[in-house]
């Protein structure tokens, strides 16, 4: 089972990502279901839209066409995502595929439409996992018949880059193993490799309305109708108005408590992180904008709600990393330097929202922008970072080391360099470093696999829609052939 599709060759949670596992010769899915705000089941991870849109809230809070208008992220050269599909969409690709479905219902009041689409489909048989949490009466229906795990999911730590990991878990009781990607579960079953079947869109959810999405506002505050009031109110290519956004202070016109106060804060991070977005697509790097990123970097509005806590920031951080301030580098890096707090394991004083929460966000977004940020500062800290252990990661937030991995090898790095991740001791360094070489291969990565990993040169690869855009690699002998 693939845990959200075969995020290699396509964007998570997409029909092309599902479509791919078993191209690659997985049995089934992992799939996350959540709904929008006219009643579509869309297949979605999370709840927040800013990490793989270019869009703020949740997903609850769009119609399903104002969704389908959010452009996707760019991380680590590719798309973080595409057109979220809707469960009824995907029903029909397992149908064509046989596919093996596990069920994340990642909130309540979904069942009742579940149960009925699966009816509809006849695809109880294809369910064979579902997710305790907001789905207690879908597990009590007497047409789902559910298989067993043999391990934790080992797409934790990328252990299912291991073979020796992989070849542990299958030989535990149970019937299936969850990974991140099948190449290496597949090697190690002697399954055919990669067998491609052409992706079939037999399905459609036709649109009423097929132009560009006008956000109508829920009940409560609801970012996306207030951007586009913002982006009309104004000129959202004048840098000068750009600026004055993120001058101002999240609380500043917060005139009352309790919730409206929350609602106007809201707004205000709302409106600085459009605007550090903004800035980072007009492309037009000067001191002043600089500045203003850096600051809001390291300033970043703090809400009780974690949809809006520290999100201007990581704007800010994202923009930096797009507009190749590279001398922001070491002002990206000074922001996850170790705090006392989340060294001793301490959350947060009553009544206040977790720093791990912000933190986390901000690395999300973070680790992309240094991607993109190819200096030396940048390289120094991911080849740090990369060799922490546990302890050392988590005390600057939770763990990234396989966003760090990536990000590391998008800089400009020699052979030896590169091998010495394959190398790592950590399994998600290592795991990691072996499915980027594989699948973007260069002379340097090449050359490092020979001497580090020989094994993975034996595992496919399939070209990306989009081409993986690397830095110039560093000029070093290569090992002897």
């Amino acid at each position: 089972m693939v845990h959200r599709g075969a995020s290699a060759f396509a964007p998570e949670n997409s029909l092309q990502a599902y479509a791919a596992a078993m191209d690659f010769g997985a049995d089934g899915c992992e799939v996350d279901i959540r709904r929008t705000r006219d009643g579509v089941l869309v297949l979605f991870h999370d709840e927040a839209l800013d990490r793989v849109t270019d869009g703020f809230g949740a997903v609850s809070q769009l119609a399903y066409r104002e969704l389908c208008t959010l452009h996707p992220r760019t991380a680590f050269g590719r798309p973080a995502s595409a057109t979220p599909p809707t469960f009824p969409a995907l029903l029909d690709l397992a149908r064509q595929r046989a596919m093996l479905l596990h069920l994340d219902v990642k909130e309540p009041g979904l069942e009742e439409e579940i149960t009925r689409l699966l009816d509809e489909a006849d695809a109880w048989d294809q369910v064979v996992a579902v997710n305790a949490a907001n789905a207690t009466n879908l597990l009590q229906n007497p047409n789902l018949k559910l298989l067993t795990y043999k391990a934790p999911g080992l797409y934790d730590g990328r252990l299912d880059v291991d073979p020796v990991a992989v070849q542990g878990a299958l030989a535990r009781p149970g019937n299936m193993i969850l990974v991140d990607d099948p190449r290496v579960a597949v090697r190690v079953l002697s399954r055919a490799p990669y067998q491609p079947v052409p992706l079939q869109y037999s399905y459609r959810l036709i649109l009423r309305r097929a132009q560009a999405a006008v956000f109508a506002p829920a009940n409560g505050f609801t970012p996306m109708p207030h951007v586009q009031a913002l982006s009309r109110r104004l000129d959202p290519s004048s840098v000068e108005q750009l600026l004055k956004v993120l001058a101002a202070d999240p609380a500043a016109r917060a005139t009352a408590t309790g919730p409206a106060s929350d609602a106007a804060s809201a707004a205000r991070i709302i409106e600085r992180a459009w605007a550090a977005q903004r800035l980072g697509e007009l492309g037009r790097k000067s001191a002043p904008v600089v500045r203003a990123l850096e600051r809001l970097v390291q300033q970043p509005g703090r809400h009780p709600e974690r949809l809006y806590d520290g999100l201007d920031g990581a704007m800010a951080a994202r923009a930096l990393g797009r507009l190749g301030s590279a001398k922001s580098a070491k002002a990206l890096v000074a922001v996850l330097r170790p705090t006392e707090r989340a060294s001793a394991g301490l959350g947060s004083p009553p009544g206040e929202q977790s720093p791990a929460w912000a933190e986390g966000r901000l690395q999300t977004h973070l680790m992309p922008a240094l991607a993109q940020l190819r200096c030396r500062a940048a390289r120094k800290f991911l080849r740090q970072y990369v060799a922490m252990d546990e302890a050392q990661a988590r005390a600057r937030g939770p763990p990234q080391f396989e966003e760090a991995t990536r990000a590391l090898l998008c800089q400009r790095l020699a052979w030896d360099q590169i091998a010495a991740l394959l190398r790592s001791p950590n399994p998600a360094v290592r795991g990691t470093a072996i499915l980027e070489c594989v699948d973007h291969p260069t002379d340097e990565r090449r050359a490092a696999l020979k001497a580090a990993a020989p094994w993975a040169l034996k595992l496919p690869h399939q070209p990306r829609v989009l081409p993986f855009r690397q830095a110039p690699a560093a000029k070093r002998p290569h090992p002897p052939r």
